[in-house]
Formats: C-alpha cells, sequence, structure tokens
C-alpha cells in the first residue's frame, strides 16, 4: 500500500502556537507576570510575539508532509533546512493516540510511535490528526507487524480493529479505588508547597490592603477558628488532589494481551497507549507510607525503548495500574506478565547493617548541630531532629531487602516510598559487588545491578552480608 504526501490537520499550527508560547511563559513564571506590570513601554512588542509564532508555525505546516508506504513511514519537515527522516514500520514498537477535550470537538488526535532506536531518538510525535486517519495509520502498522491483509482503503481500518482478538482480562479502575488514590495520594503535599510558592510572591499580585487585612484577621482569630480553617484548607488540598488524580487516572483500563498492553486513561487529556511486554525489563511495587498502612500499592514498568517521559509518572517508568491491594499482585502479576510473577517476599538485611546505616546520617547531624551551636545560640536546640533522625533510619533500614527466586532477582529499597524491584537474569546489563575498608571488617558488601529501560537504572543492596553479594554475583555468572 502507498499513500500520497499528505499534510498535519490544519489545526497542527495553533497547537504548535500555543506549545511555542507555552514554552515561553511558564519558565519565566511568576517573574513574568510581575514584569507585565512594568512592560507599558514594549507592550506593542509582546502583543506581536504571538502573531510571529503563528506565522512561523504556518510555514512549518506547509514545509511538513508524511507518507505511508508498505515498508517505511516518511516524514519531510523543515523550513530553512530540510530533513526526510525514513521509519521502517517493523521497527515501531508501540503506537499512542493522545487527545483532550478540544481536540476531540475538532476531532483531532495526536500520534506517537515509539521505535526500537535510543530514547533521544525513538520519539516521532504527529501532533495533529483527524482521527480516522490515525486509526488508518495505527492499523496499517499493526497489519504489517501481523502481516494481516492489505487495507485498500481508509474506510477498512475500522473493520481491521475489529476483527483483533479480545484481550485476555481487562483490568478497570473502580471509583473506590479512585477515591482510595486520592486519600493516599502525596499530591497533597505538593499542593501545599504550590500554595506556598503562591503566598511567597503574593506581593506582587495581591494588593497591599488586602493582603494586610488578611494577615490582621488570622492574628486575631481565636484556637477553635484556626482550627476550623486549617480544617477547612485541608479538605480544600484533598479536593484538589481528588479532582488532579480524576483528570489523570480516571477512566483507567488495563487490557491485557498474549503479547501487549493497551492501556487507556484522563478525563480532560486522553491517552491510548500500546506496549509490547517483551520490552518489560523489570517491574516495580511502589508504596507510599499511606498506600503501605493500609495494604494498597501501585504497579509500575521498566521498558526497553523510548518512553515520553510526559506520559509516565515515574520519570520514565511506565503505568501498569495505579491502585491496587497487596493480596490481589500474585495473582495480577500472574495474568498480566507472568514471567515476572512468583513470591516477593524479601530476605531482610542483618541488625548490624541497620545499624551502619543510621549511624552516618545521626554523626553528620551531630556536626552540624555542633557547628550551629557554636555560631547561634538556638543551634543546640537542633538536637531534637537527632531521635526523629534515628527513628526514620530504623525503620527505612528494616523495610530493606533482597531475594533470589530462580530466574529473578527481588531488590526491595525505601526512601519516603518502598519501592520493590522484581527483574530477571537476562535482562540485567551488568552485576557490581563493592567492599569498603569498614565493610569489610563487618563482614558487609553492596550489589548493584544494572538494567537498560528507557535510560539506565541500577537497584542497589546495600550493606548485606557478603556471604550473599558473593551467591548473587555467583547466581549471575551462571549461564
Amino acid at each position: 500500500m502507498n499513500s500520497k504526501r499528505r499534510h498535519l490537520h490544519f489545526f497542527a499550527i495553533f497547537s504548535d502556537a500555543l506549545s511555542t508560547l507555552w514554552s515561553i511563559v511558564v519558565p519565566l513564571g511568576f517573574g513574568f507576570a510581575w514584569g507585565l506590570r512594568h512592560l507599558d513601554d514594549i507592550i506593542g512588542y509582546v502583543l506581536i510575539l504571538p502573531l510571529i509564532i503563528l506565522i512561523f508555525n504556518f510555514v512549518k505546516w506547509l514545509r511538513y508532509t508524511y507518507e505511508l508506504s508498505d515498508e517505511q513511514f516518511h516524514i519531510r519537515s523543515g523550513i530553512f533546512v530540510r530533513s526526510d527522516r525514513y521509519i521502517r514500520l517493523l521497527r515501531i514498537q508501540s503506537v499512542q493516540i493522545k487527545t483532550n477535550l478540544l481536540l476531540r470537538l475538532l476531532g483531532v488526535v495526536q500520534l506517537k510511535f515509539d521505535t526500537a532506536d535510543p530514547a533521544s531518538k525513538g520519539d516521532m510525535v504527529l501532533t495533529a490528526l483527524n482521527k480516522k486517519e490515525a486509526e488508518r495509520i495505527k492499523a496499517e502498522i499493526s497489519r504489517v507487524k501481523m502481516q494481516q491483509p492489505h487495507i485498500k482503503t481508509e474506510e477498512a481500518a475500522p473493520k481491521a480493529l475489529v476483527q483483533e482478538k479480545q484481550p485476555k482480562k481487562v483490568y478497570q479502575l473502580s471509583g473506590k479505588r479512585l477515591l482510595a488514590a486520592s486519600l493516599l495520594s502525596s499530591k497533597i503535599g505538593v499542593m501545599l508547597a504550590a500554595v506556598f510558592g503562591l503566598w511567597s510572591q503574593a506581593d506582587d499580585f495581591v494588593p497591599d490592603s488586602i493582603r494586610g487585612r488578611s494577615l490582621s484577621y488570622l492574628e486575631h482569630t481565636s484556637l477553635v477558628g484556626l482550627i476550623i480553617l486549617i480544617g477547612f484548607a485541608i479538605i480544600l488540598l484533598w479536593f484538589a488532589s481528588f479532582i488532579s488524580i480524576l483528570l489523570r487516572w480516571g477512566f483507567f483500563r488495563l487490557s491485557v494481551f498474549d503479547n501487549e498492553w493497551r492501556i487507556h486513561r484522563g478525563v480532560w487529556e486522553t491517552k491510548d497507549e500500546t506496549y509490547k511486554t517483551d520490552r518489560v525489563q523489570a517491574i516495580q511495587i511502589k508504596e507510599t507510607w499511606l498506600q503501605q498502612l493500609f495494604g494498597w500499592c501501585t504497579v509500575y514498568a521498566e521498558c526497553s525503548g523510548s518512553i515520553d517521559l510526559e506520559k509516565s509518572d515515574g520519570g520514565g517508568s511506565v503505568i501498569v495500574f495505579p491502585m491496587i491491594r497487596k493480596e490481589e499482585l500474585p495473582s495480577f502479576l500472574t495474568i498480566v506478565i507472568p514471567r515476572f510473577a512468583g513470591t516477593l517476599s524479601a530476605r531482610a538485611l542483618p541488625f548490624r547493617s541497620t545499624l551502619y546505616r543510621m549511624a552516618v546520617p545521626a554523626c553528620f547531624w551531630m556536626i552540624l548541630c555542633s557547628v550551629l551551636a557554636w555560631r547561634f545560640d538556638w543551634g543546640k536546640y537542633a538536637l531534637i531532629g537527632l531521635p526523629v533522625i534515628l527513628i526514620y533510619g530504623w525503620f527505612r533500614r528494616r523495610s530493606e531487602g533482597w531475594l533470589l527466586s530462580g530466574q529473578r532477582l527481588i531488590v526491595v529499597n525505601r526512601w519516603f516510598a518502598k519501592t520493590t524491584t522484581v527483574t530477571r537474569k537476562n535482562h540485567i546489563q551488568s552485576l557490581e559487588k563493592k567492599q569498603s575498608f569498614l565493610q569489610k571488617r563487618l563482614g558487609l558488601a553492596t550489589s548493584t545491578a544494572t538494567i537498560r529501560a528507557s535510560s539506565e537504572q541500577n537497584f542497589t543492596v546495600q550493606q548485606l552480608e557478603k556471604e550473599n553479594a558473593d551467591s548473587i554475583f555467583q547466581w549471575f555468572r551462571q549461564h
């Protein structure tokens, strides 16, 4: 099949122009908004900027064309320097269709390809396409990869989609799980930081009279009134967190096929993502403090190839399911990705390793307190934080561990959230064992496994028994 050379949807001009404006305005942040109050003399230049960007993107749209053939996807782009890019259809790992409320009203979607190239070069995005055209391209790529009969017309694409086999299992995020996600989310802390950031810039936006009256009201408010205000603020932050999670994870659906996952999510901005399971290099189960307390967790996958950091929730990790009960994990993994299924319990680290790891931050804090007490009168009160550091270090280190189970290596780490990583021997690129002088005296060692997902990632077991580190090393060396 050969198709004629085509342009993107006309809306791409406005979409790219808005993206350009957004990338200019957002990094400048509040400083830009504050500066607008002092731009009386150059306001004309500010108003002409969007027009220049719009004209530039119109020319860019005219010069951007694509063509789909039986074996490859050809893109020509560039205003001053012409670029020709050819992508073999068999090298395309997955196809994602993304849209939002405005694009849905216009019948427009965004199409993104993940190829087998490194993450910096493996993404190709068609920013605005007619929905039927996007489905036709996606169906043609599926036909080539599955060696199905040719799709001769644009109307044949939906039929090809209908003929696909049904998923083995479909997991949907229920209202109960969505509510649990909002209650146990760490987003409230992020929003609280945003509120403090806005308050620090309030003098640039809020008139002094209003700000002064607000502070005066707080100073004269009774204790009961303050408690009510704090409670109201917590409820408001939780509601904002709930709306954020609803927009991000609403209508979440995981469809499991024999060799791929299809993930649909989002309310305001919907995303349809497809991942081949043979690209999965590791599975991660993450539990925040609240999630661990109530028996919930979130499942991520580390995939090879190019991963769009925008669509991921873990810095390059793919979210497999946002909220699931711990007791449901074994059966979930058995269905979703059997080769990583099995026991998830880990062997605890030795007691002396916990004391060793606690001693480092405690010594640092005591030295810092000594310096503060020497320089400031209030410095001695900083010692109050020492018990908090020791208690946190104790629980953090006692949560960590490791386990060898057949071809699987399980590593459990904690910073604030507890992360259980499951990988397999054939996915590990390298394994390193380290021992410092003090570790040798204590009979301890550190092992680090490296995998190649969307980027190089390390999973480290710190301060385990030297014999256990040797056993992990020998396990890796065996064929």
